[in-house]
């Protein structure tokens, strides 16, 4: 039998993850091995956005660790800082009507492919929001 290329041998790999993969209950220092403390923080982005986040603190050099859904949560402020602080290149603009109790706002078919019902809105100041559907 011929010798498999690489690229034969990783498609024959089996690849399993632990139940705490992505979300690690503890962690271990690179640099010194100790096993590192939980902590939460708050991250400050901008002077503006802030992020809370569970990190991992080594006690003897101080090195931090994020799982990967605090590393998620940290693009995510990271991406609206983006977003707050300069004028994105796609927007959409609507009229906003008053039906005597509340404001009203449509949003294209095309952006929300017409599947959704609810949407979510985050206050973020008292003139700015973030929707998500």
């Amino acid at each position: 039998m011929k010798n498999k290329s690489d690229l034969e041998r990783l498609e024959d790999a089996k690849v399993t993850f632990g139940e705490h993969a992505f979300a690690p209950t503890e962690m271990y220092c690179d640099k010194c091995g100790s096993q590192m403390k939980r902590a939460d923080i708050e991250m400050p982005v901008s002077d503006y956005v802030k992020v809370k986040l569970k990190v991992f603190i080594c006690s003897k050099c101080r090195e931090e660790m994020l799982g990967l859904n605090e590393a998620k949560k940290l693009d995510r402020a990271l991406v609206i800082n983006r977003l707050l602080s300069q004028d994105y290149p796609v927007s959409f603009k609507r009229r906003l009507s008053f039906d005597g109790d509340n404001y009203i706002f449509r949003l294209p078919s095309e952006l929300t492919k017409g599947k959704h019902t609810e949407v979510k809105i985050i206050p973020l100041e008292s003139n700015e929001a973030l929707i998500r559907w």
